[in-house]
């Protein structure tokens, strides 16, 4: 890495840190003061807090990586204005685009930074920091924890568990039908007990009942203590998908849900593909506001750096009005769920390089 990039990335990073640091801070404060009442009242520990506040900065970081972004871009870019330095890079025969390039593959690497986190680690954090919120608030019961009269239906398979336990996914009370390609039963495993070990579902005390071709008992039924079942693919995430609401599901598991879930209506299967989209364009809104950024922050620099954060949050705000209209619109059915998710990226993204261009 050249001196030049060095240089250029150390001064974008530090006012990004600082920038999170902060952001994470005045949002922690804040919900602080909301749930402490709930918090209080339930006796809460000091660790178990720290958890919950673990859980929710994923799906925080999501919302408050962009608009850092930015802000640490038009910082770093006002500076070097201000003391003439893009002016000298310049004048030493270096390009606008070799500057700009470090700023681009920050905004890059964040980008797919919060696809990663708003695919792997965010939905399901989500989902259980609002389970933690609602065991506080529920005088600490148990019950919180566990879903009830389970009903799955897979090509071949018949499910019905009368709890799973979302902490360890444990299975109790779980009646399997296997079937086969017509349709009629082949075996009947009702199980007192599941649990979910080393990649495979293993059963406790369970009864098999095999069947004939045409319907009828097959021998008496096997009684088993424990059993590895190697042929079930269905994993603990098959079963969270069915339990949580949608707005917890990553984009994946969103995708099988509505491939899976023909029966629901036309308004709310067009909802969930908006979200759908809306949730794959999100990461891309960090590489956005980094050529939102660029452009201002070397503009502003002499008029000072308050001109050029004005006008960067006021496109920034822009963007998400669009992006809210487009989803509404959407889930209107006035707009396709594609176009209702990206419209907004790809018109801020044909606006990009213009503004680029124009530096020079």
């Amino acid at each position: 890495m050249k001196i030049l990039t060095k240089y250029l990335v150390k001064g974008l990073l530090f006012p990004l840190f600082y920038c999170l640091l902060g952001f994470t801070l005045l949002f922690i404060i804040n919900d602080l003061f909301d749930n402490f009442s709930d918090f209080l009242d339930s006796g809460i520990r000091p660790l178990e807090i720290l958890y919950y506040y673990t859980l929710i900065l994923p799906p925080v970081a999501v919302h408050i990586l962009p608009v850092c972004l930015l802000l640490a871009i038009l910082y770093s870019l006002s500076q070097l204005t201000r003391h003439s330095e893009i002016t000298a890079m310049r004048a030493g025969g270096i390009s606008i685009y070799h500057i700009v390039i470090p700023f681009i593959v920050v905004g890059g690497i964040a980008t797919l930074c919060t696809s990663f986190i708003n695919e792997a680690l965010a939905p399901d954090a989500a989902y259980r920091a609002e389970q933690f919120l609602e065991y506080q608030r529920q005088g600490r019961m148990e019950d919180i924890y566990y879903a009830s009269n389970i009903a799955l239906k897979r090509e071949g398979k018949d499910w019905f568990v009368s709890k799973f336990d979302t902490r360890d996914h444990s299975m109790y009370d779980v009646k399997l039908t296997l079937q086969d390609e017509d349709g009629y039963d082949t075996v009947k495993i009702q199980a007192e007990k599941a649990l979910w070990l080393d990649g495979r579902w293993w059963f406790m005390d369970l009864t098999i009942q095999h069947y004939h071709p045409n319907g009828d008992l097959k021998d008496a039924p096997e009684i088993v203590l424990q059993k590895e079942m190697r042929d079930l693919t269905e994993v603990p995430q098959t079963f969270m998908s069915e339990i949580k609401d949608p707005q917890y599901l990553s984009s994946r598991e969103m995708v099988s849900y509505l491939r899976a879930k023909q029966e629901i209506s036309e308004n709310t299967r067009a909802r969930l593909k908006v979200d759908l989209h809306s949730r794959l364009a999100a990461p891309l809104v960090c590489l956005i506001v980094t050529v939102i950024g660029i452009p201002i922050g070397a503009h502003t620099g002499r008029q000072g750096a308050l001109a050029g954060i004005m006008l960067a949050l006021g496109l920034f705000f822009s963007f998400y009005i669009v992006q809210l209209g487009c989803q509404s619109l959407g889930k209107q059915g006035w707009l396709p769920a594609w176009l209702a998710g990206w419209l907004p990226i790809m018109a801020f993204s044909a606006a990009s390089p213009f503004m680029i261009h124009r530096m020079r």
